[in-house]
């Protein structure tokens, strides 16, 4: 006979057992912040002697330098019907880079990959950029992979950069996160942008010529703002200009900066190329033949400017076109280059993503199952005569690059860090932000308090190194 005491005793345990899987669930499914100090740590060690060696084995060529040039178009076409991938033609392109984005409807201003081949001494180094959020690892990966078949390029001469608009091409990577940023995951659309980009690579390359180059910069304070803590943080405001001109042909620029290309919100559902894309087509309708747009150390720093929408990309992108104006007659040219050329891969941390309270986060067994696969991460630095160029597979904070800005100006050495190389790594901001409740340090900050020292570290360390100063 069953009584209302077994009942209740059988609840009991029924209770107990429920209350006790959700604390083992709970238990397994965080991790505490790992707050070791990075120079403590295996994955430091292990990365300081593989970059300390893959330093000492650089590349270094000197001689005259040659250059070619070249862009394509990668507007998508949205068709009714049935799709051509190989053409481009896609039911459904999602814009990348809002959670709540939207699917492209049309086309406001046509999107583009563009790039600039370099040699030196036989040496090749190649500059890749491309109206995109990002340059997806699927993508850097199917390029190289491309061309290992058809040219003697390799992975790490490939300088891949890109504009970091919002309102371009999504559907590129794979994973939760992936999906929520740029939409489903669709390989025909890497098949196609990794084929265009391919093309663009050789099409530079069958375009060397005799060329000159000079380098320099402007600081554009007015266009670029601390998007953390607003005027009491510091800011990266320097526009870096690369120029390079032909013998016998066209001429190139190369332009840097640090502010988001966010002029353009969640609300767009047409491709745009945002303010680098009308900086681009500004300097174009001028004595440019190509001009290139790399997202600098867009963390923690947004744009300003005056007008809303449109009008405020076109203010930006005009505003920072005038501004190479104002530097261009002051470049030096020379056709000799002493280039120095470093790729190196690093190991990270355990993953530490998803906020639960100060002192934890998600385990990172879990966290691997949300976020893009994470293989292969890449440093990459070029020294071209008295400019240090290092790339990076994240977006770090422009503060942290002030730093290293700093330092080097001092030694007479221009620099420029820039983002998204071929992986992508979340933001990076100082530490001092970690615990702050901010969106790049809550939510896309994923590898700890420590990671953005950990990586300062290796750049002094690359700078050090091409430039022969002990910063």
């Amino acid at each position: 006979m069953i009584t209302l005491k077994k009942i209740v005793k059988l609840s009991s345990i029924i209770l107990f057992s429920f209350l006790l899987v959700i604390l083992l669930v709970f238990y397994l499914s965080i991790r505490q912040i790992d707050t070791t100090p990075y120079f403590e740590t295996d994955y430091y060690s292990q990365t300081l002697d593989r970059v300390n060696s893959n330093l000492a084995n650089r590349i270094k060529a000197q001689g005259k330098l040659k250059a070619g040039f070249a862009k394509i178009n990668i507007t998508p076409k949205i068709v009714i019907g049935k799709q051509n991938p190989e053409n481009g033609e896609f039911n459904a392109i999602r814009l990348a880079g809002y959670g709540d984005g939207k699917f492209a409807k049309g086309i406001h201003d046509s999107i583009f990959v563009k790039s600039i081949a370099t040699e030196i001494n036989g040496t090749k180094i190649i500059f890749v950029s491309a109206d995109l959020l990002l340059i997806p690892p699927e993508i850097a990966e199917n390029v190289a992979s491309k061309l290992s078949k058809i040219s003697d390029v390799k992975r790490e001469q490939l300088i891949f950069g890109a504009t970091h608009t919002h309102s371009s091409i999504g559907n590129s990577i794979p994973s939760y996160v992936g999906e929520k940023f740029e939409g489903e995951y669709n390989h025909e659309v890497v098949e196609w942008l990794s084929k265009k980009i391919t093309e663009v690579i050789l099409k530079s390359i069958s375009d060397l010529k005799e060329s000159q180059i000079a380098d320099g910069y402007i600081h554009a304070p007015e266009l670029v703002g601390n998007r953390i803590i607003g005027e009491k943080g510091r800011l990266n405001d320097k526009l870096t200009v690369i120029k390079i001109r032909q013998d016998k042909g066209k001429t190139a620029v190369i332009g840097i900066y640090a502010a988001h290309a966010t002029t353009l919100g969640a609300w767009n559902d047409q491709f745009s190329g945002d303010y680098p894309g009308y900086f681009q087509k500004e300097m174009e309708k001028k004595d440019v033949d190509l001009c290139m747009f790399f997202a600098g150390t867009v963390g923690s720093h947004t744009n300003k400017g005056i007008g809303n929408k449109f009008e405020r990309s076109k203010f930006v992108g005009k505003s920072l076109a005038d501004s190479v104006q104002k530097i261009s007659p002051k470049l030096d040219f020379t056709e000799n280059v002493n280039v120095q050329f470093f790729c190196s891969e690093i190991e990270i941390p355990e993953l530490q993503i998803i906020y639960i309270s100060d002192g934890f986060r998600l385990a990172s067994s879990l966290a691997k199952k949300i976020i893009p696969p994470i293989d292969s991460v890449i440093i990459q630095a070029v020294k071209l005569n008295d400019l240090l160029w290092i790339t990076l597979p994240c977006e770090l904070s422009g503060e942290y690059a002030v730093d290293l800005k700093n330092a080097l100006d001092l030694k007479g050495i221009n620099s420029v860090i820039t983002s998204f190389n071929g992986q992508y790594l979340g933001y990076v901001v100082p530490a001092k932000y970690y615990y702050y409740d901010n969106y790049e340090s809550r939510l896309m900050g994923w590898f700890g308090p420590s990671f953005g020292d950990y990586l300062m570290e290796l750049n002094f360390t690359i700078a050090d190194s091409l430039t022969g100063f002990k910063l």
